[in-house]
């Protein structure tokens, strides 16, 4: 009689135990189905979870490994030994960013529809304000706004790149471009001859002229010879193409004066390409805005956009500081300021708004 006792007690158990481990089967369902439906597939559990979920186990002295659905049970055994040892968990999930630098990443993007991601996180590190590319995308992202992202790709040091990283204080680079002016007589076609010293980012912009000869080529080189002088820079070569226009005098005038003429390949415009960058970005954020009635005219327009590149444009290559913070030396590694009040950041306009400088307000 016992016999049947028993055997009825282990159908019952078997029997309670098939109906709990359909439950458990369930709820592990459930999870799967609610981590599928999560954005990226992870669940990041709070401090107060992880020991919620730790006070629990305990009970079954930590054996998870079979029903954990919400980590991995590496992880689990991970928060057991930090237990064990006494260290408290970190805090979980990217830093919250302040509403104010919200609106100002969005308020930045808005003001300048050609800026990118970097672009902006250089105007953002003048005010003080650090902030990361990925933060920047998803802020703009979120309020609809999606400026294209620079990609820069990593090249192998060939023999000409290895030249400019050795002599990259020392590097002048210059090139010629043009723009159509409107007079009275029709269109006419300016002249301007660009120098660019590659350590610094610095940039000389010649006057511009309608007939390009030997003596404007000339006088072009002597300016530049004072212009290095008066801003204390060093040359020791000048990075140019082979345009006809460069004439044996200006070399023999630039040598004289210790630098030497450095001519790139035929059909090779990549090599002057800081020259090129340079001519590039002028037409694109200035000079296809405008049409230019006079030499003038024309030559305040360069003016203002060479000022502005000078002293308050962020570069990239500068790790995103102007060229004045970048010659003040390394950049410090104090902390991000906090983000003030939108109304406390002072926006100066040039050229009728095209160009945009930010600055806090005094206090």
């Amino acid at each position: 009689m016992f016999r049947w006792f028993y055997v009825l007690l282990h159908l019952l158990h078997e029997g309670v135990s098939a109906r709990r481990d359909a439950r458990i089967r369930f709820l592990k369902a459930q999870v799967e189905i609610l981590r599928r439906k999560l954005g990226g597939n992870r669940v990041i559990p709070s401090p107060d979870d992880r020991l919620r979920l730790l006070a629990i186990g305990a009970e079954i002295n930590h054996a998870v490994a079979d029903v954990i659905g919400i980590v991995t049970p590496q992880t689990y055994s991970r928060w057991v030994v930090e237990q064990r040892e006494g260290r408290k968990p970190k805090s979980v999930g990217r830093p919250k960013v302040a509403r104010n630098l919200c609106e100002l990443v969005k308020r930045l993007a808005k003001e300048n529809a050609g800026w990118g991601y970097r672009r902006i996180i250089g105007e953002l590190r003048k005010l003080r304000l650090r902030i990361g590319r990925s933060t920047v995308r998803r802020i703009l992202k979120g309020a609809g706004l999606t400026p294209s992202p620079y990609r820069r790709g990593k090249a192998e040091e060939t023999v000409w790149r290895k030249f400019i990283r050795l002599h990259l204080n020392t590097l002048v680079a210059c090139d010629f471009f043009t723009k159509s002016v409107m007079t009275p007589l029709g269109t006419q076609l300016a002249y301007y001859l660009v120098f660019i010293h590659v350590g610094t980012r610095k940039v000389f912009l010649s006057s511009p002229t309608y007939e390009p000869n030997d003596r404007w080529v000339q006088q072009q080189g002597r300016n530049l010879l004072m212009w290095l002088e008066e801003n204390r820079l060093e040359a020791r070569f000048l990075v140019r193409d082979r345009d006809t226009k460069f004439s044996f005098a200006f070399d023999r005038l630039l040598f004289g004066a210790g630098i030497r003429r450095v001519r790139i390949p035929l059909l090779a415009p990549d090599a002057n390409a800081f020259a090129e960058s340079w001519i590039g970005s002028f037409k694109r954020e200035c000079l296809n805005h405008f049409v230019c009635f006079s030499l003038g005219h024309l030559d305040h327009v360069a003016r203002a956009f060479v000022r502005f590149h000078n002293e308050f444009r962020p570069h990239q290559g500068l790790g995103n500081r102007t060229i004045p913070v970048a010659a003040a030396g390394p950049p410090s590694d104090d902390s991000a300021a906090a983000a003030p009040e939108a109304h406390r950041i002072r926006c100066e306009k040039y050229l009728g708004g095209l160009l945009r400088h930010y600055s806090r307000a005094a206090a």
